[in-house]
């Protein structure tokens, strides 16, 4: 069976693309921007087996495209509709889910796709203290449905899993906070376990029994948010996490979604305006109604095993996605708006570079050391109170500071984020090595990173480079203030990449 998917570079897309592809379906993934889906390329630790079951579509979401869409759909199945647009910035969020919708719907109908699948959320819409972000949710089902006469709405809680958004703000709440304020008139949710939503998505695939209908998928725990990071901090942390009664103009001010996604932005590193549709679900009810289904999941997961298997899985590196990689990164940007090579090619960067020559026999060992940054015992191969007092000054700006690196070397790919750097180059060839991290801390101008092993006349080369694309004035000002500094820096790193046994050390520790 041939399968669409829009929406397949989000979490559950992720997810969902492996398990597909894994039990033998044929896959078309629609994205804007096609390297967004190079976790789909034959290496991926997390695919069973190498197949021609996945084709890729560099598709841009727009009526003026309806043709092409509709000729890319051609001989599907079955869709499933997975977007959701969390951005408040340029427009409204609502409108656009439902305008997607709508041609997406539009478009399987003339393309002959029997049928379409959508993930949405819990909540009534006729609580009046239902949140916009909830409402937009159910909406999109009904615009899907006004368009394509077979949709199936799958409603699930708040989707715990290792990198999904909601997991990740619960923990990071829960490793920062010494105490939670008490929030007035906050809401109750069931979750869903990350496994049983994906299971329930494939069990539903063409079945004639799931035609047209809504099921919710979900556990009995209604917790409220603050529950959820308090009980993650006993069960995971050992620690106990107390709510505390603040004056009142304080609560107000915490009260205002705005505030809270500025606050959660801060401690989890996440863009705030992808927060803040979350957030003002705090003070509504997402509870299972009257859809449950309990054939599909007969034994949905509770929220405490939940977290616990969710832990585990980060332990193991066994995460496909986070959220905190903002639009705008070249990895991600269609418009290649500050990316690398266009900046490289006009000649804008500024630049510090540490050079070496390397044996035959250490250019395995120094290309693991690269894509080790910060992993484990690694550490950045040079003073580490550097980047913790970079990190601190960062957090204090807004950005995300340091973090725990989870992605094993070996499985590092383009898309991968770690502390304040996103990976945007990876090759791996006889001739040529190379790894690229874009720097994701506050500052004026764009920064990166580069390793690079080269072979040259039977000898190879190693480079270390520091990138800057000043953006302003002040930018040269900033670069040129680390002068001393960077030389120290970047030559430590050098040397310290060449000479450390990363691997080695990681085996031992792991064992």
């Amino acid at each position: 069976m041939k399968i669409a998917i829009f929406g397949s570079n989000g979490y559950i897309g992720k997810r969902l693309t492996r398990t597909l592809y894994n039990e033998d379906y044929k896959l078309t993934l629609f994205a804007r921007n096609i390297r967004s889906l190079e976790y789909t390329n034959t290496n991926n630790p997390f695919f069973i087996g190498v197949k021609p079951n996945i084709c890729v579509v560099e598709q841009e979401l727009s009526i003026s495209y309806f043709d092409e869409i509709v000729e890319n759909l051609k001989g599907v199945e079955v869709a499933f509709y997975l977007i959701h647009s969390l951005s408040e910035t340029k427009q409204n969020y609502r409108k656009k889910d439902n305008d997607l919708a709508s041609l997406v719907a539009m478009a399987s109908t003339k393309a002959g796709v029997k049928q379409i699948i959508y993930l949405g959320g819990f909540g009534d819409r006729n609580d009046k203290n239902v949140s916009r972000h909830l409402i937009s949710r159910q909406e999109t089902a009904d615009y899907l449905r006004k368009y394509h006469k077979n949709v199936t709405e799958m409603r699930a809680g708040i989707i715990v899993g290792a990198g999904s958004m909601s997991f990740e703000l619960i923990k990071s709440a829960a490793n920062i906070m010494p105490v939670l304020p008490e929030i007035k008139n906050e809401g109750k949710a069931n979750i869903t376990f990350i496994d049983d939503i994906l299971d329930a998505l494939v069990k539903v695939i063409d079945n004639k029994e799931y035609y047209n209908k809504i099921i919710e998928i979900g556990n009995n725990d209604a917790l409220t948010y603050t529950q959820m990071v308090q009980i993650y901090a006993k069960e995971i942390l050992h620690k106990n996490i107390k709510l505390i009664k603040l004056p009142k103009f304080i609560n107000n001010i915490i009260n205002n979604p705005s505030f809270l996604a500025f606050i959660m932005s801060r401690i989890s590193g996440i863009e705030s305006h992808m927060i803040k549709p979350l957030v003002e679900s705090v003070y509504s009810d997402a509870l299972i109604g009257k859809y449950r289904d309990t054939k599909l999941v007969p034994n949905p997961t509770d929220y405490k095993t939940a977290i616990q298997i969710a832990v585990k899985r980060m332990e193991n590196c066994e995460i496909e996605c986070k959220w905190n990689v903002p639009y705008e990164y070249s990895v991600f940007n269609i418009f290649r708006v500050k990316q690398f090579s266009t900046a490289l090619k006009q000649g804008n960067l500024l630049k510090e570079k540490v050079k070496r020559k390397i044996s035959a026999n250490e250019v395995d060992k120094v290309f693991y050391n690269l894509k080790s940054l910060n992993y484990r015992k690694c550490g950045y191969f040079s003073p580490m109170w550097m980047w913790k007092t970079r990190a601190l000054i960062d957090r204090f700006l807004g950005g995300r500071g340091l973090g725990k690196r989870v992605v094993k070397p070996d499985n590092v790919r383009v898309g991968d984020t770690f502390d304040f750097w996103v990976v945007t180059a990876l090759k791996n060839t006889p001739s040529e090595k190379l790894i690229r991290f874009k720097s994701t801390m506050k500052m004026p101008g764009v920064g990166w990173l580069q390793g690079k092993i080269i072979k040259e006349n039977d000898e190879y080369i190693f480079a270390l480079t520091a990138y800057f694309l000043p953006t302003r004035s002040m930018s040269f000002i900033y670069w040129y203030s680390f002068f001393f500094a960077h030389k120290y820096i970047f030559d430590e790193m050098c040397n310290n990449i060449l000479n450390s046994e990363c691997e080695k050390n990681n085996k031992k520790e792991l064992k």
